[in-house]
């Protein structure tokens, strides 16, 4: 199984055709998305939206929310990978312990290795 970072899955849904073809050589049985990465990318989409009705984005308003639909139809395609009692657990140990990362890059890494 393969999990997508917040990264890779925005270059794809970008339109990056190398990692999209990389990406079709995997069964999509065998896709996944954190659901911290689900979040973040979604957040993303709703902060482009609003900007976009502000004026303070070029990007229409129109095509803002198609990308919000696009990312939402791709994201019920994909296998989400829940964030657990386990994984919170695993995430504080490591937070105890002060090994660096970012919070969602560390929480996606949970979950990540939990489902190999």
């Amino acid at each position: 199984m393969i999990a997508f970072d917040a990264d890779v899955l925005t270059d794809i849904l970008g339109g990056d055709a190398a990692l999209a073809a990389k990406t079709a050589d995997t069964p999509a049985i065998e896709q996944a998305v954190p659901i911290v990465v689900d979040e973040e990318i979604l957040r993303g989409r709703l902060h482009a939206s609003r900007q976009a009705e502000s004026k303070k984005l070029k990007l229409s308003v129109s095509r803002a929310y198609e990308l919000f639909a696009e990312t939402f139809n791709v994201f019920r395609l994909v296998k989400t990978l829940p964030y657990s009692g386990a994984a919170d657990a695993l995430y504080s140990e490591w937070r105890s312990q002060r090994i660096r990362g970012g919070t969602h890059e560390s929480r996606q890494f949970v979950l990540s290795i939990q489902q190999s």
